[in-house]
């Protein structure tokens, strides 16, 4: 995960996951978040700096190896959150629904494909920025199936209904 100013008003926000593990992955990851940072300031579209992303990870992927990761920028000003996922966990938000007044936790989906997994053409054609608002005291959620797939004693995975009911009982707390 990476967290970086991008202006006054805007922060970027990354959580990504090699497929793949030991050394190679794990310098793989360094050389993504490394990348992230410099082309993150250059395009204001999310969908655009992982595009850019996977244009140059190309060559430092290898077939067995590939990256999801959601990219987002927060928007202080207009109260809003841009993202683009590529081939990553859903992000969840918890927020009040405007019509019941309920809290709601809800997994918002954007179509993409993970980096190093297709060619660029393919990878650009797929990849979108989602926009959703982000008011104060609701909670945006980036995580990897890490969490999810996490097992009890039992075996049982935690999974992401178990992640949405623990995220609205806790909406209230501080982070």
């Amino acid at each position: 995960y990476d967290l970086f100013a991008l202006s006054d008003t805007l922060l970027g926000v990354a959580v990504a996951d090699v497929v793949g593990k030991g050394i190679p992955a794990s310098l793989l990851m360094a050389i993504c978040r490394t990348n992230l940072r410099q082309i993150a300031p250059r395009f204001g579209s999310p969908a655009r700096v992982l595009s850019e992303l996977n244009r140059v990870l190309s060559g430092e992927l290898r077939q067995e190896l590939y990256i999801t990761i959601v990219y987002a920028v927060i928007d202080t000003v207009e109260n809003e959150v841009v993202f683009a996922r590529a081939g990553h966990e859903l992000p969840l938000f918890s927020r009040y629904d405007v019509l019941s007044g309920q809290l709601v936790s809800e997994f918002v989906g954007a179509e993409g494909m993970p980096l190093g997994m297709v060619d660029q053409d393919l990878f650009e054609s797929v990849i979108v920025d989602r926009r959703e608002p982000l008011r104060r005291g609701e909670t945006f959620v980036l995580y990897t199936d890490g969490i999810t797939e996490a097992p009890n004693e039992e075996g049982r995975e935690f999974s992401g209904t178990r992640l949405a009911d623990t995220v609205r009982s806790l909406h209230s707390s501080t982070a």
